[in-house]
């Protein structure tokens, strides 16, 4: 069973000192840098510290997941919080992506963003 305000302390402090994003595995909290990252639509528009509690729930109930990832969206100067698969090849990325409404995805590898 995990401590889950030690979890959600941790990952706020992740989240304030990574400000334009990050990846993160959701049982050690170390960054994951390859793979394609998809977020999940249930956790869409989850944002500010009541969206992180909303991830890590959904994150922790659903052994699919495995990750966490935040990001900043400068459009609206929100920091937003998802629940993450790390898809292994482009394709499936892209396949779960369009299943989940996703306007982009992740590319881990090459530290970029892939708009579907």
């Amino acid at each position: 069973m995990i401590n889950f305000n030690l979890v959600f302390n941790s990952l706020l402090n992740i989240a304030a000192i990574n400000p334009e994003g990050y990846t993160i595995d959701k049982n050690t909290l170390q960054p994951i840098t390859s793979g394609y990252s998809v977020a999940v639509a249930e956790t869409q528009n989850s944002f500010g510290p009541q969206g992180a509690a909303k991830v890590l729930y959904y994150a922790y109930k659903h052994k699919e997941i495995t990750a966490l990832g935040g990001w900043h969206n400068s459009k609206n100067n929100q920091f937003y919080f998802d629940a993450v698969i790390i898809c292994d090849t482009l394709e499936e990325a892209i396949k779960l992506g369009r299943l989940n409404k996703q306007l982009a995805i992740y590319d881990l590898n090459n530290n970029k963003e892939i708009e579907l």
